[in-house]
Protein backbone atom coordinates (compact mmCIF):
# COMPACT_ATOMS: atom_id res chain seq x y z
CA UNK A 1 0.00 0.00 0.00
CA UNK A 2 2.54 2.65 0.95
CA UNK A 3 4.51 2.08 -2.76
CA UNK A 4 1.87 2.71 -3.86
CA UNK A 5 1.07 5.65 -2.47
CA UNK A 6 4.62 6.74 -3.26
CA UNK A 7 3.84 5.91 -6.36
CA UNK A 8 0.78 8.22 -6.79
CA UNK A 9 2.87 10.82 -4.79
CA UNK A 10 5.36 11.04 -7.48
CA UNK A 11 2.74 11.18 -10.60
CA UNK A 12 1.06 14.36 -8.67
CA UNK A 13 3.85 16.59 -9.58
CA UNK A 14 4.47 15.49 -13.35
CA UNK A 15 0.68 16.09 -13.82
CA UNK A 16 1.38 19.79 -12.52
CA UNK A 17 3.89 20.25 -14.91
CA UNK A 18 2.31 18.87 -17.89
CA UNK A 19 -0.29 21.28 -17.20
CA UNK A 20 1.71 24.20 -16.96
CA UNK A 21 3.56 23.23 -20.44
CA UNK A 22 0.20 23.09 -21.89
CA UNK A 23 -1.07 26.05 -20.58
CA UNK A 24 2.35 28.07 -21.73
CA UNK A 25 2.32 26.05 -25.32
CA UNK A 26 -1.57 27.40 -26.10
CA UNK A 27 -1.16 31.00 -25.14
CA UNK A 28 -2.65 30.75 -21.76
CA UNK A 29 -1.41 34.46 -20.84
CA UNK A 30 -0.91 37.91 -22.40
CA UNK A 31 2.72 38.38 -20.69
CA UNK A 32 3.12 34.61 -21.85
CA UNK A 33 2.29 34.70 -25.08
CA UNK A 34 4.32 38.02 -26.23
CA UNK A 35 7.79 36.70 -24.99
CA UNK A 36 7.55 33.60 -28.08
CA UNK A 37 6.34 36.08 -30.50
CA UNK A 38 9.51 38.59 -30.06
CA UNK A 39 12.04 34.89 -30.08
CA UNK A 40 9.79 33.73 -33.09
CA UNK A 41 10.11 37.29 -34.83
CA UNK A 42 13.78 37.41 -34.43
CA UNK A 43 14.80 33.82 -35.65
CA UNK A 44 12.90 34.68 -38.91
CA UNK A 45 14.30 37.97 -39.35
CA UNK A 46 17.87 37.34 -40.40
CA UNK A 47 16.25 35.04 -43.13
CA UNK A 48 15.35 38.47 -45.07
CA UNK A 49 18.52 40.25 -45.24
CA UNK A 50 19.88 40.40 -48.16
CA UNK A 51 23.86 39.04 -48.26
CA UNK A 52 26.04 41.98 -47.61
CA UNK A 53 28.77 42.22 -50.19
CA UNK A 54 32.39 43.26 -50.27
CA UNK A 55 32.92 46.88 -51.32
CA UNK A 56 36.43 45.01 -52.85
CA UNK A 57 34.79 42.36 -54.63
CA UNK A 58 31.43 44.44 -56.38
CA UNK A 59 31.71 44.05 -59.85
CA UNK A 60 29.51 46.59 -62.59
CA UNK A 61 27.29 44.59 -64.81
CA UNK A 62 27.47 45.51 -68.42
CA UNK A 63 24.74 46.39 -70.08
CA UNK A 64 24.37 43.61 -73.37
CA UNK A 65 24.93 45.81 -76.43
CA UNK A 66 21.76 46.18 -78.56
CA UNK A 67 22.07 43.55 -81.32
CA UNK A 68 21.59 45.66 -84.89
CA UNK A 69 18.45 44.67 -86.80
CA UNK A 70 18.99 42.03 -89.17
CA UNK A 71 18.14 43.07 -92.47
CA UNK A 72 16.15 40.86 -94.77
CA UNK A 73 16.85 40.52 -98.22
CA UNK A 74 19.86 40.65 -100.90
CA UNK A 75 22.59 43.41 -99.44
CA UNK A 76 23.55 44.45 -102.79
CA UNK A 77 19.42 45.60 -103.07
CA UNK A 78 20.07 47.97 -100.05
CA UNK A 79 20.68 51.35 -100.70
CA UNK A 80 20.66 54.77 -98.75
CA UNK A 81 19.18 57.99 -99.17
CA UNK A 82 21.25 61.06 -99.13
CA UNK A 83 20.06 64.35 -97.61
CA UNK A 84 20.94 67.56 -99.38
CA UNK A 85 19.83 70.65 -98.66
CA UNK A 86 17.24 70.72 -101.41
CA UNK A 87 17.06 67.58 -102.68
CA UNK A 88 17.62 63.91 -102.09
CA UNK A 89 20.14 61.55 -103.91
CA UNK A 90 20.07 57.34 -104.30
CA UNK A 91 23.16 56.81 -103.22
CA UNK A 92 24.80 52.83 -103.06
CA UNK A 93 25.82 52.59 -99.44
CA UNK A 94 29.58 50.67 -98.79
CA UNK A 95 27.92 48.82 -95.09
CA UNK A 96 24.55 48.13 -96.19
CA UNK A 97 21.59 47.84 -93.49
CA UNK A 98 24.09 49.29 -90.77
CA UNK A 99 22.34 52.90 -90.95
CA UNK A 100 20.21 54.10 -88.10
CA UNK A 101 17.30 54.31 -90.68
CA UNK A 102 15.92 52.49 -93.27
CA UNK A 103 13.62 52.75 -96.18
CA UNK A 104 11.55 50.23 -97.93
CA UNK A 105 10.89 50.74 -101.70
CA UNK A 106 8.02 48.75 -102.83
CA UNK A 107 5.62 47.89 -105.77
CA UNK A 108 2.68 50.75 -105.65
CA UNK A 109 -0.49 49.50 -106.62
CA UNK A 110 -1.48 52.27 -108.90
CA UNK A 111 -1.22 52.01 -112.46
CA UNK A 112 1.09 53.42 -114.59
CA UNK A 113 4.03 53.71 -111.52
CA UNK A 114 6.83 51.45 -111.08
CA UNK A 115 8.57 50.40 -107.78
CA UNK A 116 11.29 53.06 -108.47
CA UNK A 117 8.61 55.74 -107.16
CA UNK A 118 8.70 56.60 -104.06
CA UNK A 119 8.03 59.66 -101.48
CA UNK A 120 10.26 60.36 -98.66
CA UNK A 121 8.38 61.63 -95.61
CA UNK A 122 9.82 64.25 -93.65
CA UNK A 123 9.57 64.01 -89.78
CA UNK A 124 7.05 66.61 -88.40
CA UNK A 125 9.00 69.23 -86.65
CA UNK A 126 7.44 72.09 -87.74
CA UNK A 127 9.38 75.24 -89.16
CA UNK A 128 8.47 78.82 -88.77
CA UNK A 129 7.09 79.39 -92.30
CA UNK A 130 8.55 82.57 -94.28
CA UNK A 131 6.46 85.77 -94.81
CA UNK A 132 6.34 87.49 -98.37
CA UNK A 133 8.14 90.96 -98.01
CA UNK A 134 5.55 93.81 -98.23
CA UNK A 135 8.25 95.69 -100.10
CA UNK A 136 9.05 93.55 -102.24
CA UNK A 137 6.62 94.04 -105.75
CA UNK A 138 6.77 91.62 -109.20
CA UNK A 139 6.77 93.31 -112.39
CA UNK A 140 3.56 94.11 -114.27
CA UNK A 141 2.33 90.35 -115.89
CA UNK A 142 3.51 88.44 -112.82
CA UNK A 143 1.74 86.96 -109.93
CA UNK A 144 3.12 84.79 -106.94
CA UNK A 145 2.09 81.34 -106.64
CA UNK A 146 1.18 81.56 -102.61
CA UNK A 147 0.62 78.04 -102.43
CA UNK A 148 4.34 77.50 -102.85
CA UNK A 149 5.15 79.55 -99.81
CA UNK A 150 8.08 82.03 -99.59
CA UNK A 151 11.63 82.31 -99.35
CA UNK A 152 13.29 83.39 -95.74
CA UNK A 153 14.07 86.60 -97.88
CA UNK A 154 10.32 87.03 -98.38
CA UNK A 155 10.40 86.48 -102.04
CA UNK A 156 7.33 84.10 -103.44
CA UNK A 157 9.59 80.54 -104.09
CA UNK A 158 7.14 80.26 -107.38
CA UNK A 159 5.56 83.25 -110.05
CA UNK A 160 3.45 82.95 -112.63
CA UNK A 161 3.63 84.65 -116.08
CA UNK A 162 0.10 85.54 -117.04
CA UNK A 163 0.98 85.83 -120.66
CA UNK A 164 2.05 82.92 -121.74
CA UNK A 165 0.68 80.91 -118.25
CA UNK A 166 4.03 79.80 -117.28
CA UNK A 167 5.53 78.71 -113.63
CA UNK A 168 8.59 80.01 -112.80
CA UNK A 169 10.29 78.87 -109.91
CA UNK A 170 12.90 80.95 -107.46
CA UNK A 171 16.77 80.62 -108.32
CA UNK A 172 17.89 82.68 -104.87
CA UNK A 173 20.81 85.19 -104.51
CA UNK A 174 24.29 83.75 -103.27
CA UNK A 175 27.39 82.52 -104.93
CA UNK A 176 27.88 78.43 -106.52
CA UNK A 177 29.91 76.94 -108.41
CA UNK A 178 30.58 77.24 -112.33
CA UNK A 179 32.50 74.68 -114.10
CA UNK A 180 34.57 71.19 -113.71
CA UNK A 181 37.82 70.26 -113.11
CA UNK A 182 37.94 67.35 -115.20
CA UNK A 183 36.12 68.37 -117.84
CA UNK A 184 36.55 69.18 -121.64
CA UNK A 185 38.62 71.81 -121.77
CA UNK A 186 35.88 74.64 -122.31
CA UNK A 187 34.32 73.88 -119.09
CA UNK A 188 37.61 74.64 -116.96
CA UNK A 189 38.77 75.57 -114.33
CA UNK A 190 35.87 75.46 -112.01
CA UNK A 191 34.89 78.90 -109.80
CA UNK A 192 32.85 80.23 -107.42
CA UNK A 193 30.42 82.80 -108.81
CA UNK A 194 27.90 85.34 -106.72
CA UNK A 195 24.57 86.02 -109.07
CA UNK A 196 21.49 87.79 -107.53
CA UNK A 197 18.59 86.03 -107.67
CA UNK A 198 16.61 85.36 -110.42
CA UNK A 199 13.63 83.27 -111.55
CA UNK A 200 13.30 80.80 -114.42
CA UNK A 201 10.92 78.30 -115.91
CA UNK A 202 9.84 75.17 -114.85
CA UNK A 203 10.32 73.58 -118.31
CA UNK A 204 11.21 74.69 -121.40
CA UNK A 205 8.95 76.21 -123.89
CA UNK A 206 6.51 74.06 -125.61
CA UNK A 207 4.74 73.96 -128.64
CA UNK A 208 1.68 75.31 -127.64
CA UNK A 209 2.70 78.32 -125.72
CA UNK A 210 4.99 79.07 -129.05
CA UNK A 211 2.20 78.70 -131.91
CA UNK A 212 -0.13 80.75 -129.28
CA UNK A 213 3.16 83.84 -129.25
CA UNK A 214 3.58 83.36 -133.16
CA UNK A 215 -0.66 83.31 -133.92
CA UNK A 216 -0.41 86.76 -131.83
CA UNK A 217 2.29 87.82 -133.95
CA UNK A 218 0.65 87.09 -137.09
CA UNK A 219 -2.36 89.05 -136.06
CA UNK A 220 -0.39 92.06 -134.99
CA UNK A 221 0.99 91.89 -138.13
CA UNK A 222 4.53 92.75 -136.89
CA UNK A 223 7.63 90.65 -137.55
CA UNK A 224 6.38 87.29 -138.18
CA UNK A 225 8.46 84.22 -136.50
CA UNK A 226 9.34 81.57 -138.28
CA UNK A 227 7.84 78.19 -136.62
CA UNK A 228 9.53 75.40 -134.75
CA UNK A 229 11.28 72.97 -136.14
CA UNK A 230 9.02 70.35 -134.81
CA UNK A 231 5.95 72.31 -135.33
CA UNK A 232 4.54 68.42 -135.84
CA UNK A 233 4.43 66.90 -132.96
CA UNK A 234 1.91 67.19 -130.03
CA UNK A 235 1.99 70.83 -128.18
CA UNK A 236 3.11 69.46 -124.77
CA UNK A 237 6.30 68.55 -126.53
CA UNK A 238 9.08 71.58 -126.34
CA UNK A 239 9.49 73.82 -128.81
CA UNK A 240 12.64 73.16 -131.15
CA UNK A 241 14.21 74.14 -133.86
CA UNK A 242 13.85 77.79 -133.11
CA UNK A 243 16.26 80.16 -134.15
CA UNK A 244 18.28 82.63 -131.26
CA UNK A 245 16.43 85.54 -132.60
CA UNK A 246 12.95 84.37 -132.40
CA UNK A 247 13.55 83.07 -128.93
CA UNK A 248 14.65 86.39 -127.85
CA UNK A 249 11.78 87.51 -128.93
CA UNK A 250 9.29 85.43 -127.27
CA UNK A 251 11.31 86.08 -124.16
CA UNK A 252 11.14 89.45 -124.74
CA UNK A 253 7.49 89.34 -125.29
CA UNK A 254 6.37 87.92 -122.19
CA UNK A 255 8.54 90.23 -120.01
CA UNK A 256 11.46 87.77 -119.86
CA UNK A 257 14.73 87.64 -121.06
CA UNK A 258 17.46 84.20 -122.19
CA UNK A 259 19.27 83.30 -119.19
CA UNK A 260 22.74 83.51 -119.39
CA UNK A 261 24.96 80.45 -118.91
CA UNK A 262 25.82 81.16 -115.55
CA UNK A 263 21.93 81.11 -114.46
CA UNK A 264 21.18 78.36 -116.48
CA UNK A 265 23.66 76.35 -114.67
CA UNK A 266 23.31 77.62 -111.32
CA UNK A 267 19.41 76.56 -111.56
CA UNK A 268 20.56 73.28 -112.83
CA UNK A 269 23.19 72.05 -110.36
CA UNK A 270 22.36 74.53 -107.25
CA UNK A 271 24.45 76.18 -104.98
CA UNK A 272 26.95 72.98 -104.41
CA UNK A 273 27.51 72.36 -108.30
CA UNK A 274 26.13 68.64 -108.39
CA UNK A 275 27.00 66.85 -111.61
CA UNK A 276 23.22 66.46 -112.30
CA UNK A 277 20.10 68.33 -111.58
CA UNK A 278 19.17 65.44 -108.77
CA UNK A 279 22.38 65.41 -107.27
CA UNK A 280 25.54 63.17 -108.14
CA UNK A 281 24.11 59.65 -108.44
CA UNK A 282 23.09 58.02 -110.85
CA UNK A 283 19.66 58.80 -112.90
CA UNK A 284 16.65 57.06 -111.69
CA UNK A 285 13.75 56.90 -114.27
CA UNK A 286 10.18 55.18 -114.20
CA UNK A 287 10.60 54.43 -117.74
CA UNK A 288 13.21 53.86 -120.64
CA UNK A 289 15.01 56.94 -121.19
CA UNK A 290 17.96 58.03 -123.34
CA UNK A 291 20.34 61.19 -123.82
CA UNK A 292 18.81 63.00 -126.66
CA UNK A 293 15.39 61.50 -125.85
CA UNK A 294 13.01 64.36 -126.20
CA UNK A 295 9.36 63.57 -124.55
CA UNK A 296 6.60 66.20 -123.75
CA UNK A 297 8.21 68.56 -121.13
CA UNK A 298 7.82 66.95 -117.25
CA UNK A 299 8.03 63.51 -118.08
CA UNK A 300 10.51 62.65 -115.82
CA UNK A 301 10.10 64.04 -112.50
CA UNK A 302 13.54 62.51 -111.17
CA UNK A 303 15.29 65.91 -113.46
CA UNK A 304 14.55 68.05 -111.20
CA UNK A 305 17.08 70.30 -110.05
CA UNK A 306 17.30 71.38 -106.35
CA UNK A 307 15.10 74.75 -107.11
CA UNK A 308 12.62 72.70 -108.92
CA UNK A 309 13.61 73.17 -112.85
CA UNK A 310 12.68 70.10 -114.61
CA UNK A 311 14.07 68.88 -117.94
CA UNK A 312 17.73 70.00 -117.76
CA UNK A 313 19.66 67.18 -117.46
CA UNK A 314 17.19 66.03 -120.96
CA UNK A 315 15.01 66.70 -123.48
CA UNK A 316 16.05 70.07 -125.94
CA UNK A 317 19.21 71.65 -125.65
CA UNK A 318 18.87 75.33 -124.78
CA UNK A 319 19.53 78.59 -125.57
CA UNK A 320 21.46 80.98 -123.70
CA UNK A 321 22.33 84.87 -123.97
CA UNK A 322 25.97 84.48 -124.40
CA UNK A 323 28.61 85.06 -126.78
CA UNK A 324 30.40 81.67 -127.20
CA UNK A 325 34.35 81.01 -126.13
CA UNK A 326 36.37 78.47 -125.75
CA UNK A 327 38.06 80.34 -122.55
CA UNK A 328 35.21 82.00 -121.55
CA UNK A 329 35.87 80.60 -118.09
CA UNK A 330 39.56 81.48 -118.04
CA UNK A 331 38.17 85.01 -119.06
CA UNK A 332 35.93 84.85 -115.77
CA UNK A 333 38.18 83.83 -113.39
CA UNK A 334 40.71 86.82 -114.01
CA UNK A 335 37.90 88.80 -113.24
CA UNK A 336 37.63 87.63 -109.60
CA UNK A 337 37.54 89.31 -106.63
CA UNK A 338 39.02 87.59 -103.20
CA UNK A 339 38.37 84.35 -105.22
CA UNK A 340 34.83 85.47 -106.12
CA UNK A 341 33.27 85.98 -109.77
CA UNK A 342 30.21 88.31 -109.44
CA UNK A 343 27.15 88.79 -111.92
CA UNK A 344 29.48 87.33 -114.75
CA UNK A 345 27.70 87.54 -118.14
CA UNK A 346 30.30 86.16 -120.46
CA UNK A 347 32.00 87.97 -123.52
CA UNK A 348 30.67 91.21 -124.10
CA UNK A 349 31.35 91.12 -127.80
CA UNK A 350 31.00 88.04 -130.44
CA UNK A 351 34.93 85.74 -130.31
CA UNK A 352 33.24 83.44 -132.54
CA UNK A 353 30.80 84.83 -135.11
CA UNK A 354 27.51 84.22 -134.97
CA UNK A 355 28.18 81.73 -132.40
CA UNK A 356 25.99 81.30 -129.08
CA UNK A 357 26.13 79.32 -126.08
CA UNK A 358 24.07 76.49 -126.14
CA UNK A 359 23.24 73.65 -122.51
CA UNK A 360 22.13 71.10 -122.31
CA UNK A 361 23.90 67.82 -123.61
CA UNK A 362 22.80 65.11 -126.20
CA UNK A 363 25.40 62.27 -125.02
CA UNK A 364 25.21 62.47 -121.30
CA UNK A 365 23.36 63.80 -118.32
CA UNK A 366 25.86 65.83 -116.77
CA UNK A 367 24.92 69.92 -116.87
CA UNK A 368 28.27 71.30 -116.48
CA UNK A 369 28.93 70.74 -120.44
CA UNK A 370 28.91 73.66 -122.87
CA UNK A 371 28.43 73.78 -126.36
CA UNK A 372 28.16 76.68 -129.00
CA UNK A 373 25.41 76.50 -132.42
CA UNK A 374 25.24 79.56 -135.03
CA UNK A 375 22.41 81.67 -133.41
CA UNK A 376 20.98 82.05 -136.98
CA UNK A 377 20.80 78.28 -138.07
CA UNK A 378 19.23 76.49 -135.36
CA UNK A 379 19.43 72.51 -134.98
CA UNK A 380 16.71 70.40 -134.67
CA UNK A 381 17.12 69.95 -130.87
CA UNK A 382 17.33 73.34 -129.75
CA UNK A 383 14.72 74.97 -127.24
CA UNK A 384 14.44 77.61 -124.63
CA UNK A 385 13.19 78.91 -121.66
CA UNK A 386 13.09 82.12 -120.32
CA UNK A 387 14.20 84.31 -117.16
CA UNK A 388 13.33 86.62 -114.96
CA UNK A 389 16.19 89.02 -113.25
CA UNK A 390 15.71 90.81 -110.04
CA UNK A 391 17.04 93.77 -108.96
CA UNK A 392 20.00 93.58 -106.60
CA UNK A 393 19.81 94.84 -102.97
CA UNK A 394 20.93 98.44 -103.77
CA UNK A 395 23.58 100.28 -101.99
CA UNK A 396 23.13 104.14 -100.72
CA UNK A 397 24.45 105.33 -104.10
CA UNK A 398 23.27 102.93 -106.41
CA UNK A 399 19.76 103.63 -105.27
CA UNK A 400 20.45 107.50 -105.67
CA UNK A 401 21.52 107.25 -109.27
CA UNK A 402 18.99 104.81 -110.18
CA UNK A 403 16.13 105.35 -112.76
CA UNK A 404 13.01 105.85 -111.96
CA UNK A 405 10.64 102.87 -112.61
CA UNK A 406 13.78 100.18 -112.55
CA UNK A 407 13.02 97.29 -111.17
Amino acid sequence: MMRNRKQNAGSIPCLIGAVMLLAVGCGGGGAVMEQPKQSQKNRSAPKMQAPKLKPSKSVAKKKPKAKPQEVVGDSEDMFEIVDYIHNFEIKKTAAAGQGTEQVAVVLPEKPGINSTTFTVVKDDTQTEQAKPDPSFKLPEGFSAVKEAGYSSQGFPNRIRCERDYSEMVLVPAGISVQGTKNGEKNTRPDFTIYQNAFYIDVHEVTLEQYRRWRSEMIAAKGKIPEPAGNDSQPANFPAMGVSYTDALNYARTMGKQLPHEAQWEKAARGESGFQYPWGNGRALWQKTRHPGQIDPVGTFPGDQSPYGALDMAGNAREWCDDWYSDNAYQAALSLSDAGVVRDWTGPKRPVVPSMRVVRGNQKSWEVWKRSAENMRTPPADVGFRGVLNLASPPSDDAEKSKPAGTF
